[in-house]
């Protein structure tokens, strides 16, 4: 009695709408960690000179940066991250990465290159926040966790929901 191995065709390539999706999602997370951060750090060592700031006043503060810095601060971290994504899942797919470990290194890496370069161009630390190492690491895990969720939104949860219907339908 021979045993016959079911062999499923699946096909893995993603659309470039679910590209789009897992870039804009991961920005998203990436640059409301790197805000929110920003302002509590700012925020913090206002309390540190001896500025009385209440619980509201600092949650109202923390939502204003973020929609303020969303035009500036949010568009270079939109461009930068996705310019780091695109090199990132260029050379994972030239080194043959099964799974993709480059994504969180490249976004951690595009913050703190976006954040290096705006200082020269505009001779001012835009991101008050990021005066200090710790508020330069945040940063960069914001990037990481941004290109750690891209990894997981474009190669596995997409293969994964491309997947399943097609493999259902053979058994």
């Amino acid at each position: 009695m021979s045993e016959q191995a079911a062999i499923y065709e699946v096909e893995t390539d993603v659309s470039r709408f679910t590209k789009a999706g897992a870039l804009f999602v991961s920005w998203f997370v990436c640059y409301t960690i790197a805000s929110v951060s920003q302002s509590q750090f700012v925020l913090r060592n206002l309390t540190d000179l001896g500025v009385a700031i209440n619980g509201n006043q600092w949650l109202e503060h923390t939502v204003l940066d973020w929609w303020g810095l969303l035009p500036k601060f949010g568009g270079a971290t939109f461009v930068t991250l996705s310019i780091a994504l695109f090199i990132s899942g260029k050379a994972g797919r030239w080194l043959s990465l099964q799974r993709n470990w480059l994504h969180p290194l490249a976004g951690a890496l595009s913050m703190l290159l976006m954040l290096a370069v705006m200082h020269p161009l505009l001779d001012v630390t835009l991101i008050a926040g990021t005066r200090s190492v710790a508020g330069l690491c945040w940063q960069a895990i914001a990037g990481a966790v941004g290109g750690e969720l891209y990894r997981v939104l474009r190669q596995d949860l997409a293969r994964w929901i491309l997947q399943r219907p097609k493999q259902n339908a053979l058994l």
